[in-house]
């Protein structure tokens, strides 16, 4: 059974993150977003381009509405303000 790696928010950074994550071959790819249409278009362009860097793994884009089962949780984002002293 192949990895699945699920990648919450389709903006710039997440839809990088699910292309590299392609690109290297690490796992198959769940883009979501909150916007309707937009992670299937940005996980669309994945699988178009994969020939390119000949890798074999899936890309699907769903909204977060659509109810796709998570994959098991691999990091979370660690959140702090730059430049703020604590």
């Amino acid at each position: 059974m192949r990895k699945k790696v699920t990648v919450v928010g389709g903006g710039f950074v997440g839809s990088t993150t699910a292309q590299r994550i392609v690109d290297a071959e690490l796992a198959d790819v769940v883009l979501t977003d909150i916007l309707e249409g937009v992670p299937a278009g940005k996980a669309l362009d994945m699988l178009e381009s994969a020939p390119i860097s000949r890798s074999d793994v899936r890309a699907i884009g769903i909204s977060t509405a659509a109810g796709e089962k998570p994959s098991r949780p691999l990091a979370a984002p660690h959140s702090e303000t730059i430049g703020q002293s604590h």
